[in-house]
């Protein structure tokens, strides 16, 4: 099968595949597709219930792609069970969670409606840098989620100072993700902008986890007698 065949029997079950995806998980090693002599790649059955496995993991599970292709393997190897998360650092988040959102075109009113709020609080929370309309004015299921827990913390008492200072704090740790991310889009592999787009999802799971432990660790110390 070509590669647009491939995609289209994944897409049902997994409509964030792409093309781009399936050439980075080939140079990562993951996957092995036979070639024509004239380069074409060509999968068969097998590679496609490989690359099943790969998606299915990487969803479900929040696996890195270095373990997936431990797990892969130990089963090439002929290991009856695969040791699933070897070397994996715990995380309390998915490397999915940091994907693009599905293409929405939400107004401001839908926001509104769908965060339980106001056009003129959403209009606050975009002076405020918080949200970011498209060039057509448009925004994102991602905005009424920011929106939505921006003001459950405004019910705890959070005023808009504090909340931009949490906004500010998010795009410096984005600006650290980016210094790693941005040299290995920039090479000259036809795969790069998938592979940073994968290492800066998967580092900004860890930012998030390690985050959380940290505030965790630094509420329970601030409360302990």
């Amino acid at each position: 099968m070509s590669i647009g065949v491939v995609l289209n029997t994944l897409n049902t079950q997994f409509p964030d595949v792409t093309v781009s995806k399936i050439r980075f998980l080939e140079s990562e090693g993951l996957i092995t597709p036979q070639r024509t002599a004239s380069g074409y790649r060509r999968f068969t059955e097998a590679d496609i219930d490989r690359l099943r496995f790969i998606l299915t993991t990487q969803r479900d599970n929040y696996t890195p792609l270095k373990v997936i292709k431990e797990q892969l393997d130990a089963m090439d190897s002929g290991q009856v069970t695969a040791i699933v998360g070897a070397g994996q650092a715990e995380t309390l988040v998915s490397p999915e969670q940091f994907r693009a959102p599905a293409v929405t075109r939400l107004t401001d009113a839908d926001v509104a409606a769908q965060a339980n709020t106001t056009e003129e609080e959403v209009a606050n929370l975009v002076k405020l840098g918080l949200v970011t309309p498209d060039v057509s004015g448009f925004f994102t299921a991602d905005d009424v989620a920011v929106i939505s827990t921006a003001l459950a913390l405004k019910a705890f008492g959070f005023d808009s100072r504090q909340i931009k200072t949490l906004r500010n704090n998010a795009r410096r740790h984005a600006d650290l993700i980016a210094q790693v991310a941005n040299p290995v889009a920039t090479t000259k592999s036809d795969t790069a902008r998938q592979q940073a787009e994968e290492l800066s999802q998967q580092m900004a799971a860890l930012v998030v986890s390690l985050h959380g432990t940290l505030l965790k660790t630094d509420l329970r110390s601030e409360y302990q007698p």
